[in-house]
């Protein structure tokens, strides 16, 4: 990650700042209230006193969606303004991409979990229907990307048992790589 990176927070950033929701420790909570647009990675390596110790805990929060990389301007960099949330319809342009640092486009296209989880919940009911049920409230059950990442494997064995490993290859292929990583 380039060291003149700017970063500011995303409306599901401030809303997690309120609510308080349990991936969000302390130190990252701490780091998330210091994003204000201004700042640089070089800052916050400072801020935080370890060299790796900022880039880590940024990486995270952006794989939250709780910040996004901003320019001078503070408008997010990847998307233009006004600022759309990255969807299963939002294609990010490759060229926009690729100008990017390798960990920030993975973020960039990595959705904010509340997005993530609704769009796990939405992919079982579409191939399950009421047989998915108890999968899909299992998903929406998840607090944390640390919660749906433990889901997936119980997840993808109930899309194999009622759908095949079809319906499994699709998932993955539509959302798997798109998930927060935890």
């Amino acid at each position: 990650m380039d060291k003149n990176t700017l970063f500011g927070k995303t409306v599901a950033g401030r809303e997690a700042l309120t609510t308080r929701p349990a991936g969000l420790g302390p130190r990252l909570r701490s780091l998330l209230i210091m994003v204000d647009g201004k700042r640089n990675l070089a800052e916050f390596e400072k801020l935080t006193g370890g060299e790796g110790t900022a880039t880590s805990s940024l990486t995270e929060l952006l794989a939250c969606g709780w910040i996004e990389v901003v320019g001078a301007d503070g408008l997010p960099k990847a998307v233009a303004a006004p600022a759309t949330p990255v969807t299963e319809s939002t294609e990010l342009q490759p060229a926009v991409l690729q100008h990017l640092p390798v960990e920030v486009a993975a973020a960039v296209t990595t959705l904010p979990f509340s997005d993530a989880r609704r769009q796990v919940v939405r992919f079982i009911n579409d191939q399950l229907g009421p047989m998915g049920e108890t999968l899909a409230i299992r998903a929406e059950g998840c607090k944390t990307p640390v919660d749906l990442q433990a889901a997936l494997p119980r997840i993808r064995d109930g899309l194999k048992s009622f759908k095949g490993a079809a319906v499994v290859q699709q998932f993955d292929e539509e959302l798997a790589d798109r998930l927060p990583k935890v």
